[in-house]
């Protein structure tokens, strides 16, 4: 069941506020809703869904479905914890962007699918970005973000890849997340990996699959990078090693124990032990992956922050030596670089297309 904790909302929004900046909300509103907003769960004036969801009415009433879709995304995060007021607001936040996406400038599909996964059949809400005018064998991208940052807010990002990589883009949320019906899990990407197979049977023709993911959903790109399964991957801010230690766990702050908890569908907050344990089994040198690179690695591109607040400098370290990987590090940037996300996404999605071509 899902759980509400215990975070400062004017912290929140500090920590979020490079990645709200990029979705297009002004500075001065993040400031303002700083100042209003008391609690996150709270269901009133003062309380964050209803807050932020004010905001996304007005939008909403002034004709633009796109922002209102978005804030409705700010009003809903991070994660629905079994609240009311958060959970009208994500079935608003997919009211909105649906009622969009007839204007989007790429052809949009909903599709719901069937994956395979854990010994059942899941079906998997999937987005589906397919330009006009494209080669039968384009490549096909899945894009996808993390614990709390799910397939609609990476909108901007699918479009930027169908435009600048010339592909067939598809998003999804990752497992334990959004509309996502399995919890989340150390095999979370065989859940992923049968969606890209669902696409490679939709899209037979497909010269190349690659795959974009920010954070946990970065963490994922890697994996299947590691595995074998897709033609190239990115990463930005993906979890790799030494972000899943004991010691990073206890250092996690902005209500992330509580938000990694909700995806491993668990009933309350873990205490710190239970957490730690959980996190270990993420781990990529628990689970042998990064003990050898095999003869032809799958081309990589590992992009974060220097300065990022929930994984350690260090974590990216074990790529450095791996071949056809690239790791930049941005200077005076925290979490998936998103205060330099206007240079850095489309300078992964140019490198991307390289490797797709």
């Amino acid at each position: 069941m899902p759980f509400t904790f215990v975070v400062d909302p004017a912290e929140l929004i500090e920590e979020r506020a490079a990645q709200w900046r990029f979705g297009g909300t002004d500075p001065a509103v993040l400031e303002e809703m700083s100042r209003r907003i008391s609690d996150l769960w709270a269901e009133g004036p003062g309380g964050w869904a209803h807050e932020w969801s004010v905001l996304a009415e007005q939008a909403e009433k002034d004709g633009d479905l796109l922002r209102a879709s978005h804030l409705y995304g700010i009003a809903k995060f991070p994660v629905l914890g079994g609240n009311a007021a958060h959970t009208r607001a994500y079935e608003n936040q997919s009211r909105t962007f649906l009622d969009a996406s007839s204007r989007f400038e790429v052809p949009f599909e909903r599709h719901v699918i069937d994956v395979a996964f854990r010994g059942e059949t899941a079906r998997v809400p999937l987005h589906l970005y397919v330009p006009e005018n494209l080669p039968d064998d384009a490549p096909i991208v899945l894009v996808f973000a993390g614990v709390d940052t799910w397939k609609v807010e990476v909108h901007t990002t699918a479009l930027a890849t169908a435009r600048l990589v010339g592909a067939r883009v598809a998003t999804v949320d990752m497992a334990g997340t959004g509309e996502s019906p399995v919890a989340n899990g150390p095999d979370g990407e065989l859940y992923v990996g049968d969606v890209l197979n669902w696409l490679r049977r939709r899209f037979p023709q497909a010269r190349k699959v690659g795959t974009v993911g920010f954070s946990f959903g970065g963490h994922w790109t890697i994996k299947l990078a590691l595995r074998g399964m897709v033609d190239a991957a990115v990463s930005n801010g993906g979890l790799i090693d030494t972000a899943f230690t004991p010691e990073a766990v206890a250092r996690l702050r902005y209500g992330m124990p509580g938000i990694f908890g909700n995806s491993l569908r668990l009933d309350a907050e873990p205490p710190l032990a239970e957490l730690q344990a959980a996190m270990a089994a993420f781990s990529l040198r628990t689970q042998g992956l990064l003990d050898d690179w095999g003869s032809d690695p799958v081309p990589l591109l590992y992009v974060n922050g220097d300065q990022d607040q929930h994984v350690p400098a260090d974590d990216s370290r074990p790529l450095e030596s791996r071949p056809n990987t690239v790791v930049r590090l941005v200077p005076n940037a925290g979490h998936c670089a998103m205060e330099k996300a206007q240079e850095i996404i489309p300078w992964s999605l140019q490198w991307l297309r390289d490797q797709l071509a």
